[in-house]
């Protein structure tokens, strides 16, 4: 059950706040993945909308955006961002729901973004297989993470996966890392294709 309490609305000012902005710039990560107009995207872990309506105003009135989240006060936070953007709301679906079971149509979305999650999911098998699930054939995968270095902000240093770590987890579940890029003092990005043999089952020889 979600408690509202002051910590949870102080964490949705944080997560959107422009301090963390000019160390975890979205527009400069989302640019790097290659969103463009008219896609559907989606954003498992959205929180109050750091990356949903930057995704939102990149893929435009002809693209979707899912945001999933399973904290009802971090998504009553997302609809007050979407009313303050100005994004059309009619783009964006907002699914209260586990980042492992989203409901999201299959083989519907070009682009999956995971930000500063993978190193919370406790079951990264389920996780990953509704990743692909979701996904349709050649859709980018996006890992965005804390690096494993101390800093004020962010899970504690024994939580987080270093890059090697996630692209040893993100290889062991069917991915295969694209290209691998420095987003600022703390973050890393991993951009990732699903494996041809993690794509549901193969014909037989």
């Amino acid at each position: 059950m979600e408690h509202h309490n002051p910590y949870h609305v102080d964490r949705v000012k944080f997560l959107l706040s422009q301090e963390r902005k000019q160390w975890h710039n979205p527009e400069t990560i989302l640019n790097k993945a290659g969103i463009t107009k008219g896609m559907t995207v989606a954003d498992l872990g959205s929180g109050p909308g750091f990356f949903t309506i930057p995704m939102a105003q990149m893929t435009g009135d002809k693209g979707l955006v899912y945001a999933v989240d399973s904290s009802q006060t971090m998504l009553n936070g997302l609809k007050e961002s979407i009313a303050k953007s100005g994004v059309d709301p009619n783009i964006i679906r907002i699914v209260n729901s586990d980042v492992c079971h989203t409901g999201i149509p299959e083989g519907s979305v070009d682009l999956v973004l995971f930000a500063n999650v993978l190193h919370e999911v406790e079951n990264r098998k389920v996780f990953f297989q509704e990743v692909r699930r979701i996904s349709k054939s050649g859709a980018c995968i996006v890992d965005v993470d804390w690096k494993k270095i101390q800093t004020i902000h962010g899970p504690p240093f024994k939580e987080r996966l270093s890059e090697d770590e996630a692209k040893q987890v993100l290889a062991g579940n069917g991915f295969s890392i694209v290209k691998q890029i420095d987003v600022g003092p703390y973050h890393y990005e991993l951009i990732c294709e699903i494996t041809v043999e993690s794509q549901g089952p193969q014909p037989k020889a």
